[in-house]
């Protein structure tokens, strides 16, 4: 009885196989493979707001990204000794991509309309210093176009991260880390904090 129970699986399989090899035309799609039924929303999804999408894809991705590159001086015995902490290996590198594919799409995120800057009623730790969510809601409705252009000034900088990471060319890599702090920064002086501040 075991014996007929392996036999069982290839005899299936062949018969499975024997049924795909005959030319007749593909019928409609099984249930399996329907897609589903539409949901109450279009295009996107924007329940998740502005705010968790930099603290989830944006800030610890591009933390790691700009602290990849680093080298220590440290003594012993008095001689200098310096540690390189910069990319080594293609596992290194590879691992730094992922992290750089993560802001590339953040700032798609960042882009798709309709998106809330916080959940309502949300502050910020320092409304001294920084606009709350309500003030930075009204800034994009004044002017979508400049949000949508820093966001693809951050994009595209991380894109020149990629090719660098790609290439693994550490200067070029360095050099597009740049580019991407100073698009972050233009943009917090326009969204984050208040111009007295900067």
């Amino acid at each position: 009885m075991q014996n007929y129970r392996y036999l069982l699986v290839p005899v299936m399989a062949l018969s499975v196989l024997a049924s795909c090899d005959r030319n007749e035309p593909i019928g409609p799609a099984t249930s399996l493979a329907e897609a589903p039924s539409a949901l109450n929303y279009e295009e996107f999804n924007t329940r998740l707001t502005i705010r968790d999408v930099m603290n989830t894809l944006i800030d610890p991705n591009a933390d790691i990204v700009w602290e990849a590159v680093g080298y220590e001086a440290t003594f012993v015995d008095g001689e200098t000794i310096i540690v390189d902490s910069s990319p080594q290996s293609d596992a290194d590198w590879e691992m730094l991509r992922r992290n750089v594919i993560a802001m590339v799409e953040g700032a798609n995120s960042l882009m798709i309309p309709g998106r809330n800057v916080a959940p309502p009623g949300s502050t910020t730790d320092f409304p001294e210093f920084e606009f709350v969510p309500e003030e930075v809601e009204a800034r994009l409705r004044e002017d979508r176009q400049s949000w949508v252009g820093f966001a693809q000034a951050f994009q595209q900088a991380n894109l020149r991260v990629l090719d660098a990471i790609d290439a693994r060319d550490l200067d070029a890599y360095v050099e597009a880390g740049g580019a991407v702090d100073e698009a972050c920064t233009a943009c917090h002086q326009q969204y984050w904090y208040r111009p007295e501040f900067q």
